[in-house]
């Protein structure tokens, strides 16, 4: 048992000296996700060749504390406590360390046991790769669809066009649909899309000094038009359940547009109008007059 230890300390620090330079070929995901039938695209491709509005984009959504911590942000768990206490709703305190460090070595889903080896591994890694390193992999490997893996073969397959041609708008639209990748479509032209797309944009604004680690536009985030026509729909009986903040404004008039860089752009983003608002509240009446 003492030589199989040795063994898999060896090997998990090999991988990880091994991959500190080279691309990742594959991870147990996307081995998973083919064994339920999902396809497989992928195509490496390092940070200086990616939009610098991706991993802008990631910290303002997953992390806002990326740069500061050491894989894992303490003060977002001990939020994460207190809402536990307070409400019983638990949700996840994952950095965009501790997600690498899931994709390359460990299951999906939720577990107190996975979570145990995430938190230790996670030190391992944020002492052996920079941030730029961790980022990069990150937007490499993480899952952006049905068998799409990293920012490269995303980009393709949603808009087709490469990484690093990415507008700030499509890049914050890509990452809004990290956390249901499968029942989210970063095309689709909703006020819903908008809003996620609005919130990243104004946190990347207002992190400053946060995204040190990572590249910042060359032409300041100004270089946003329109975003192609989605190819597919999502079937909403398959789609996420909307946030609370989302809920909460769902049924009220759109949001102002932002002006400026890092405002949504409201060609790529349209809204639903007031007449097509007062139709849906009136549908809506009927049918609970004929209940």
């Amino acid at each position: 048992m003492v030589r199989i230890g040795v063994g898999l300390v060896v090997a998990l620090f090999g991988h990880i000296a091994l991959f500190s330079v080279a691309p990742v070929p594959v991870t147990p995901l996307m081995v998973l996700r083919l064994t339920e039938g999902h396809g497989f695209a992928k195509d490496w491709v390092s940070i200086e060749q990616m939009s610098p509005h991706l991993a802008r984009a990631v910290i303002a959504a997953e992390d806002n504390r990326f740069c500061e911590h050491n894989g894992v942000d303490w003060s977002a768990v001990g939020d994460v406590v207190s809402e536990y206490r307070e409400d019983g709703r638990l949700r996840g305190a994952s950095t965009v360390s501790m997600q690498t460090v899931k994709n390359l070595y460990l299951w999906p889903g939720r577990s107190v046991i996975r979570k145990g080896i995430e938190v230790g591994l996670v030190h391992a890694l944020e002492a052996a790769w920079s941030k730029e390193r961790i980022m990069e992999v990150y937007l490499n490997i993480a899952e952006l669809g049905s068998g799409v893996y990293g920012v490269q073969a995303a980009a393709q397959h949603h808009f087709g066009r490469d990484a690093a041609d990415l507008t700030a708008a499509q890049s914050a639209a890509l990452v809004s649909i990290l956390p249901a990748p499968l029942h989210r479509d970063p095309t689709a032209q909703t006020s819903s899309m908008g809003r996620r797309v609005g919130r990243i944009r104004r946190s990347i604004r207002n992190l400053g000094p946060l995204l040190a680690c990572v590249p910042a536009p060359q032409n300041g985030g100004a270089w946003t038009p329109k975003l192609q026509a989605p190819s597919k729909k999502i079937d909403p009986s398959t789609s996420t359940s909307p946030t609370a903040e989302e809920t909460a404004t769902e049924s009220a008039d759109p949001p102002p547009v932002e002006s400026g860089a890092d405002g949504p752009n409201p060609s790529a983003f349209p809204t639903h109008s007031l007449t097509e608002q007062k139709q849906r509240r009136r549908k809506k009446k009927r049918r609970k007059k004929r209940k």
